[in-house]
């Protein structure tokens, strides 16, 4: 299994990120690619719409964003770990995702990205991450990824080392009930596109269909979606 772990955290053994890496650890036979997005240090979008009207290729930043963006297409398992700052994901994490337009479901996404499963996580010193989780799944849902599971935490210590046992015993035990619901999806290569996809997808076609900009109009008649062909059928 292809593993591609994002850590939004600027600091490299935070929560986030040590359970990204414990999660990752637990897959046999795994290859797993690592990217620190406060390493990348990468710009704000800069809203140009160049990699809605041309192409990613095209972005300002494409010599950061193309090669995160490969290592997400060639994954199985995506893990996307992130602090919550002030109810929401971090600024890292959203400017890393503000460059990813051009994959949302109104425009041209990649139908590798129905077929992979995502774990987000999401951590913090009290119970407010439900909407971090919430709001980074949702990004991904609309890019066409299927199978994804929510893990966050609370927990009110400085670092992993000084955690509660019991803590650190819950989240291994949350570990292995992913791992095996990820390892069973991954073997049955089985992925069931949600109703909710479909849908948005049914909305986006119709309006493609009558003010779609040349490069989508031509990426969807090339996979036939304007047709009975759906991104989720043909990877």
């Amino acid at each position: 299994m292809n593993i591609t772990v994002i850590h939004s955290s600027p600091r490299s053994k935070g929560f986030s990120s040590t359970i990204a890496l414990e999660l990752a650890s637990k897959f046999e036979n795994s290859h797993i690619e690592e990217i620190h997005l406060n390493d990348e240090n990468i710009p704000y979008c800069m809203g140009c719409l160049a990699c809605v009207t041309k192409g990613m290729e095209y972005c300002p930043h494409k010599d950061i964003i193309l090669p995160i963006r490969d290592k997400i297409l060639n994954c199985d398992l995506l893990i996307v770990a992130t602090p919550v700052y002030i109810l929401h994901m971090n600024g890292q994490l959203k400017t890393f995702i503000d460059h990813l337009s051009s994959w949302f479901l109104m425009h041209r996404p990649s139908p590798l990205m129905f077929s992979k499963q995502l774990v987000v996580i999401a951590t913090a010193a009290g119970p407010v991450y439900k909407n971090t989780l919430k709001e980074v799944s949702e990004c991904f849902s609309y890019f066409g990824i299927p199978k994804i599971y929510k893990m966050g935490y609370a927990i009110p210590s400085k670092n992993w080392k000084s955690a509660p046992p019991k803590k650190k015993n819950d989240i291994n035990n949350d570990i292995d009930r992913v791992v095996k619901k990820v390892n069973k999806h991954y073997e049955r290569g089985v992925f069931h596109t949600p109703l909710k996809t479909k849908l948005n997808f049914a909305v986006y076609r119709k309006i493609q269909s009558k003010v779609a900009g040349p490069l989508d109009k031509s990426y969807w008649e090339e996979h036939g979606w304007f047709k009975k062909n759906r991104p989720w059928k043909s990877n």
